[in-house]
């Protein structure tokens, strides 16, 4: 028996047989299975050689990621749009993690909280000065703004976002706010007495309402003064002085077939998001959907060429409320009302949902045999870290990662939350700025 394995089953001194016996043939069991994996799956999930890119933009992100021996260098600046209420926390954690163990300089709020100038674009005074004027990471709360936000930002930074479902994203937001009591709402699915008539609730909180319509597009940047007045229109279309016509045309997916259905923009409107989204889509490296997260985090690890070990997260969720309205339905007219109230977030929702799947698919059958191996590897890990012990675990290395060790320090920074991480973060900011001081006085 391996003396690793013999070591924590010695650990335990368990008081009776059975649950001795049980044990170690629990961790017998894993050590089997993992070899296992790691012996019998496909090939290393790193991206192809770019051998087929014809744009010179990808040719130019291709020589970002390879160096000259052909080998993906990990990328270390980074920015992270970290959109309100997409399971965005969990996600930050892993940054902060990743960024903390390297050294990296993050950009952080000059004031207390995960704000970096938000709900305004970030300006100076936001947020605290770099100590050698570079930053290598943004990962707070920002609204995204392109010529800002590069301005702060090395040229070979990656930027990527994380989306969820629109009407789960509502949901989340009216807990978060309350707005079931703000707008005294008394029904068993607030949200759904909210999605008959929203546009009647606009003129009663305007500055509270305005949270639920649109606000991940409005985290992603897009002006979405334009989309204010979306609401069932009759069907003849004759205002004067505006003409309305079917455009875009959203398809999407219900009960597993394709679905479409046509909503009603101005055309200055449509070609206005279009554009943005275009724009979005050209810039960020990735779109993370919260309804795969794993998916989305293997997808980054390729792309950033990261290892498995930077994108494990803790499973205890964080920010994850029960609130009796979570798992309510919605009936198709509160569903349309919504698409209309927020049709920006739907837009930017089913676009990134779809460039998603494509980037998944152009990776070949090996990302889901790794997609499986880091779920197998999280929940291991989860485990280990949930016994506490002193000794440490070593991860062997397969297809998709070299071997790592874990021990009791990286299961504390696992469970970390995000303000947890401010604290440290800002600890080390000031040890750089005070190393500087010391450095030229």
């Amino acid at each position: 028996m391996d003396s690793k394995l013999l070591s924590l089953l010695v650990y335990f001194r368990l008081k009776n047989k059975e649950r001795w016996m049980l044990i170690g043939l629990t961790l017998v069991l894993s050590v089997i299975v993992v070899a296992f994996l790691t012996t019998n799956f496909g090939q290393k999930g790193r991206l192809p050689v770019n051998t087929e890119l014809q744009s010179q933009q990808h040719f130019d992100r291709a020589e970002q990621l390879y160096g000259s021996d052909g080998r993906c260098r990990e990328r270390t600046n980074f920015v992270f749009v970290k959109v309100h209420k997409c399971g965005s926390h969990t996600t930050t954690c892993i940054l902060q993690r990743f960024g903390n163990e390297r050294g990296l300089t993050f950009m952080l709020p000059a004031q207390d909280g995960p704000n970096i100038g938000y709900p305004h674009f970030p300006k100076t005074g936001d947020y605290l000065p770099s100590s050698n004027g570079v930053f290598n990471v943004i990962a707070d709360h920002i609204r995204y703004k392109k010529d800002i936000v590069t301005s702060l930002m090395p040229q070979d930074t990656a930027y990527f976002a994380i989306l969820r479902h629109p009407l789960s994203h509502l949901k989340s937001v009216f807990n978060w706010k309350h707005l079931d009591k703000i707008l005294r709402i008394k029904a068993e699915n607030p949200v759904g007495r909210f999605l008959d008539t929203p546009w009647y609730y606009r003129s009663s909180n305007p500055g509270m309402v305005r949270y639920t319509a649109n606000l991940m597009a409005y985290d992603m940047g897009l002006n979405i003064a334009y989309f204010k007045q979306n609401r069932p229109l009759p069907s003849k279309l004759n205002f004067p002085g505006q003409h309305y016509g079917k455009s875009p045309r959203i398809s999407h997916i219900e009960n597993g077939t394709k679905a479409e259905k046509y909503l009603y923009l101005h055309p200055k409107t449509a070609d206005i998001l279009h554009q943005y989204i275009t724009s979005i889509d050209q810039d960020f490296i990735l779109v993370m959907i919260l309804e795969y997260y794993d998916e989305s985090l293997v997808m980054l690890k390729r792309l950033m060429c990261w290892g498995i070990r930077d994108i494990l997260y803790d499973l205890d969720v964080r920010n994850n409320e029960p609130y009796r309205y979570k798992h309510k339905d919605f009936t198709e007219v509160q569903k349309d009302n919504h698409r209309l109230w927020s049709l920006a977030d739907y837009a930017f929702y089913e676009h990134f949902n779809s460039t998603l799947w494509e980037k998944i698919s152009s990776q070949g059958p090996d990302f889901f045999e790794e997609l499986s191996y880091f779920k197998f590897i999280n929940k291991d890990v989860n485990w280990y870290c949930s016994m506490k012990l002193e000794i440490t675990w070593t991860i062997p290395s397969s297809n998709w990662n070299e071997a790592f060790v874990l021990n009791r320090t990286f299961c504390e920074w696992l469970a970390l939350k995000r303000w947890h991480w401010d604290d440290i973060l800002k600890e080390e900011h000031i040890k750089k700025w005070w190393h500087k001081k010391s450095f030229f006085s």
